[in-house]
Formats: structure tokens, C-alpha cells, sequence
């Protein structure tokens, strides 16, 4: 090492190095790092409805039929903050195979959870926040749908992962057929 500009290359160079030497060990450790939260969904109804004015800018709105749900959301999510918590993301999907489209997956609720006195979630008949229709218009022949629970931590560091919570089964009733003929 001849001059002061090399020392400063070569102590700069090690210590970027040692650097991102941490930022991989944390960017894998981190999902090891043990939590345990609490959390329950409880749906109470289901209505659906048919000819609703949800999008001015869709037209195939007034023809569809649109779910709305009553449920209960109970959960302590605070477990699940530590040193490389940003904030998590918990959504509440509906999801459901249907014919001609087998994977369905719609968001219904979600919210952002930015420190650990919001981790706690307490929502009582609450209702979605977000339209739930199917693409062909109508729920007919939906079987077999699930309303789930996820939570999306972000880290400062590292991948974000989906991680599903808690699951319950849900029935998606047709819309009388005098509201979808009154609608059109």
C-alpha cells in the first residue's frame, strides 16, 4: 500500500464486504425468528345482489352479481414485529374455482399495519371493503370457495412472502332472479 488513496480502496473495500456478509445473514435469518400470533375470521352472512352500480366505468357492472360480506376479524399480529419489521400487510381473499376460470383469487379487505400498537385487530361485523364478482357475471356453478386470511410481512431486508393465516369455508348464494332482470 503506497499512498493514502489505496488504504482508503483497500479498508473501504473490506467493509463494504463485511457489510453485505450481514445484510445476507439477516435477509436469511429473519423468517427463522419464531412469532406467534393470534387470529380468527368469523363470517356472518353472505348476500348476493345483482344490477348494483359498483364502477361508472365498467358497464358489465350492472349486469354482475356482487357479493357483500358481514365478518369478524380477531388477531394479535404484534408477535410478528422485530428488528426487520417494516410493517405487515394483512388481507382478507375470497378464493374459488369456477367454470371456465379455475383459479380465482379477489381481495376483499385488507389493511396496513405500520407498529406494534395497530397489530392488534378487532373488527366487528365489518363488511368488504373491495367488490366481489365473478368474471363470468354470475356465481353460478362457484363451488368449493375459501375465505382466507394473510399476512404479508415487509421486512427492511430481504424477500416478502405471502403467508396464509387462517382459513373458512364460504357459500356464495345466487342473487334472487327478479333483481338481475329489474337491473337490466
Amino acid at each position: 500500500m503506497y499512498n493514502l488513496l489505496q488504504r482508503l480502496s483497500g479498508v473501504m473495500s473490506f467493509a463494504v464486504s463485511v457489510l453485505m456478509a450481514l445484510m445476507v445473514l439477516i435477509a436469511v435469518t429473519t423468517p427463522l425468528i419464531p412469532s406467534s400470533p393470534t387470529h380468527s375470521v368469523a363470517l356472518h352472512s353472505v348476500k348476493t345482489t345483482a344490477g348494483r352500480q359498483m364502477d361508472p366505468f365498467d358497464r358489465t357492472s350492472r349486469a354482475a352479481e356482487h357479493a357483500r360480506l358481514t365478518f369478524d376479524v380477531d388477531a394479535d399480529l404484534s408477535s410478528m414485529f422485530n428488528w426487520n419489521t417494516k410493517m405487515l400487510f394483512a388481507y382478507i381473499a375470497a378464493e374459488y374455482s369456477a367454470p371456465g376460470f379455475e383459479t380465482n383469487k379477489v381481495v376483499v379487505w385488507d389493511r396496513i399495519i405500520r407498529n406494534r400498537r395497530q397489530a392488534k385487530l378487532r373488527l366487528r361485523r365489518h363488511h368488504n371493503k373491495y367488490a366481489l364478482r365473478n368474471f363470468a357475471l354470475t356465481f353460478e356453478g362457484v363451488e368449493a370457495a375459501n375465505l382466507t386470511l394473510y399476512i404479508n410481512p415487509v421486512p427492511y431486508l430481504g424477500l416478502m412472502y405471502d403467508r396464509p393465516m387462517y382459513s373458512i369455508p364460504l357459500t356464495l348464494p345466487r342473487a334472487p332472479a327478479g333483481a338481475a332482470k329489474a337491473a337490466s
